[in-house]
């Protein structure tokens, strides 16, 4: 899922078939094949298969979509959305990747890392960002 061995393994799987009403948390990563119907909170990864279909709001730290998502959502990291992947609603991510074929209808926001303040020898403020 994630370049470069960031990926975490999956932890968690709603199959196909299974239909899930009320909240969902995890600490760990999540596939999700079936249909929620709830707010989706995940410290991990939330991968939505092709048949997999959410409607609440999600807040993840990464998220690859094939499926379809109805609300709208916090991505802390990557928001990946594939050729079959469609959002309606908001979204919000410090990266995004959308190949040909994804689609979003409502708006999207770029999240910058915060900047850290550190102070120097002297009393002299320097400025570093995290990108």
């Amino acid at each position: 899922m994630w370049k470069k061995g960031k990926q975490q393994s999956i932890e968690s799987l709603i199959s196909h078939g299974v239909q899930v009403k009320g909240e969902i948390r995890s600490s760990g990563s999540i596939r999700i094949d079936g249909n929620v119907e709830g707010k989706v909170d995940v410290k991990g990864d939330l991968i939505v298969g092709e048949k997999g279909k959410i409607k609440g709001e999600i807040l993840v730290d990464n998220l690859v979509l094939a499926g379809r998502i109805e609300g709208n959502i916090e991505a802390r990291g990557r928001l990946e959305i594939t050729a079959t992947g469609s959002i309606l609603g908001d979204a919000s991510c410090s990266l995004i990747s959308i190949e040909e074929g994804g689609f979003i209808d409502g708006t999207s926001k770029m999240i910058r890392p915060q900047e850290k303040v550190e102070l120097k020898k002297g009393n002299t403020v320097a400025v570093a960002k995290n990108i």
